[in-house]
């Protein structure tokens, strides 16, 4: 089977505020200094510290600021997350121009060979392994909001939906490298078992501190898994 070089990468649907909207470029500019805090806020204590005078005083803004872009305390959680979400996609589709670019160099290899299947196995692995690092270490902060995001998800049902729309991005694109590049019987079964690994690895690394990190453990994770994954896909 000859590798697909390149997939496209699809576009979200422009994501909905539901606080007041901004008329004037500087006004826009202050709501997303009040976002940014709050983010901050959640990242830092919670989404139970997000208070318009804590938010206020985060974005060094008057407290009227905080009240007349956001009538209640939901509303402003649910743009802070609505924030996050728009800041993960563009983690997502960053993640999918850069694993398939250097992809283009396998096309026309036949991963139905030995040969094949460890070129896919070892692309993979390293390109997996610097997402993670990038989420790990870079992204630390974000991965910190996100386990606040799924909690509130829960609890929340305007959260819930951009909850499902940010897995639903990181779920289609998986599926759809499983489905195109290992021809697949079970893509969306295959792209599950991956994000679940994604999340047990991010959790396990936000319970350790910088010093407890390794990657090559991760890398080790990673290859264990998809050696397991792959040859299975690729035997069909």
């Amino acid at each position: 089977m000859a590798l697909v070089a390149e997939t496209a990468i699809n576009k979200s649907k422009p994501l909905q505020y539901q606080g007041r909207k901004a008329s004037r470029a500087k006004s826009e500019q202050r709501r997303r200094i009040i976002l940014e805090a709050a983010l901050r806020i959640v990242i830092s204590e919670g989404v139970r510290g997000i208070r318009h005078r804590a938010v206020a005083k985060e974005a060094g803004v008057p407290l009227a600021a905080t009240t007349y872009y956001f009538k209640d305390i939901q509303e402003l959680i649910i743009d802070t997350f609505t924030l996050y979400t728009e800041k993960a996609l563009e983690v997502v589709n960053e993640f999918t121009h850069q694993f398939y670019q250097p992809m283009a160099s396998m096309a026309g290899m036949d991963l139905s060979s030995a040969e094949g299947q460890k070129a896919l196995l070892d692309f993979m692995v390293e390109q997996l392994t610097i997402y993670m690092n990038e989420q790990i270490i870079s992204q630390r902060d974000m991965l910190i909001a996100e386990q606040a995001f799924r909690y509130e998800a829960i609890v929340n049902d305007s959260i819930r939906k951009l909850a499902q729309m940010h897995r639903k991005a990181l779920f289609d694109k998986a599926a759809e490298f499983f489905g195109n590049v290992t021809n697949s019987a079970e893509p969306e079964a295959d792209a599950e078992i991956l994000l679940g690994l994604f999340h047990s690895l991010e959790y396990s690394a936000l319970l350790k501190n910088e010093e407890e990190l390794n990657l090559t453990e991760v890398s080790v994770v990673l290859r264990r898994h998809l050696s397991l994954l792959l040859p299975g896909l690729l035997a069909g």
